[in-house]
């Protein structure tokens, strides 16, 4: 990636991009260059609510040259189609859970993204998001003292396997969400 602020295009203008969108234009180092969504209307709406200047749809913003990194928010079901396109045009992404709906599929795209010298990530925004990013920024530039414990707590486990989502625009099977864990 090249010096100064990463281009980013957010893909899928749905509930979730406007958690992502309001925390991505909040950080220094980013700049957010387009917004894409099946709905090219909702994509726009989404980017004037966030000042992004090119909304449309995913071949529009994946043509991007400036664009470096593709955040996608698409259905479960569409992941790896968008993710996979993103690779193509030489996009690392980044994408909200799950990687894929099947271990094989999340598999297949972690080897293309090697092969073409790209990123790819998967991890749900609350821990990759604003208030988690601020707290390493503020421990890394010595605001708060060495830290000497840490502590977590959840809510719930999250979505079973087989958890019924919205489907997704090129699937005619309901998406499902699925978790797995995998150690080496």
């Amino acid at each position: 990636m090249g010096a100064g602020p990463v281009g980013v295009a957010v893909v899928g203008a749905g509930v979730i991009s406007k958690q992502y969108l309001g925390a991505l234009s909040g950080f220094p180092d980013v700049r957010v260059l387009a917004v894409a969504d099946l709905d090219v209307r909702r994509a726009e709406a989404a980017a004037r609510t966030h000042g992004v200047p090119l909304a449309g749809d995913v071949d529009t913003v994946l043509a991007v040259p400036e664009v470096e990194i593709v955040v996608n928010l698409t259905v479960p079901a569409a992941h790896v189609e968008v993710a996979r396109a993103a690779l193509g045009a030489g996009k690392h992404v980044y994408g909200e859970k799950p990687l894929a709906l099947l271990p094989a599929e999340g598999e297949k795209l972690l080897a293309e993204a090697s092969e073409r010298g790209l990123l790819v990530g998967s991890a749900p925004d609350t821990f990759l998001g604003a208030g988690l990013q601020s707290a390493l920024r503020a421990v890394a530039a010595g605001r708060i003292g060495a830290p000497v414990a840490a502590s977590t707590a959840l809510r719930s486990l999250g979505p079973s396997a087989g958890t019924r989502t919205r489907r997704s625009s090129t699937s005619r099977e309901p998406g499902r969400c699925s978790t797995s864990a995998r150690t080496t």
